[in-house]
């Protein structure tokens, strides 16, 4: 089974669906921008896909959560006490797009107020649910092997993999680092 990473790779004409080094220069390589993160969405959109969620580390979820933050107007109620500082949904041109942190997602080490791009491991990934999915070569069954006093012994048994329809539907954005 290939991890989801690997279905996505760069093609010899630049329209594969892995972008990489998102600013040329040393103390802005791997920023991401919002410009940037709606060229990354147009190319999905371009290769046949309709992305609805993206994947993105605790740290870029920081970094895409202060997008608008300077331009934006907030009325707050003061029976609410509430401000809310987090972005789980951009509505973008090319439809509603749902923020998701995941622990699992490569992030650089650096910190927000690191001046240099030091380091620029981070990804996001851009995905269209109904593009992938699980393929059962072997349904999880449970077969007993014996009981011993009120203990039932057993074994669980199945096989999956991933299934990708379309590839050029999905998108990663790599060499991100934690810089806003």
């Amino acid at each position: 089974m290939i991890p989801f990473r690997g279905w996505l790779t760069t093609t010899a004409t630049g329209d594969g669906q892995t972008v990489s080094a998102l600013a040329t220069t040393s103390a802005s390589a791997g920023v991401l921008t919002t410009t940037q993160f709606n060229n990354a969405l147009e190319r999905c959109y371009l290769n046949g896909g309709n992305p609805e969620q993206v994947y993105v580390s605790p740290a870029v979820k920081r970094v895409i959560s202060g997008f608008t933050a300077a331009s934006q107007n907030r009325n707050i109620a003061a029976v609410d006490k509430k401000l809310v500082a987090a972005m789980d949904l951009y509505d973008s041109d090319f439809g509603l797009i749902q923020i998701v942190m995941d622990r699992w997602i490569p992030q650089a080490t650096n910190t927000v107020t690191t001046t240099a791009a030091s380091d620029i491991k981070g990804n996001i990934f851009f995905l269209e649910r109904a593009k992938n999915r699980l393929a059962w070569l072997r349904p999880v069954m449970h077969t007993l092997v014996g009981k011993n006093g009120d203990a039932v012994r057993g074994s669980v048994l199945g096989e999956v993999t991933l299934e990708v329809l379309n590839p050029l539907a999905d998108f990663t954005a790599t060499q991100i680092n934690n810089l806003s």
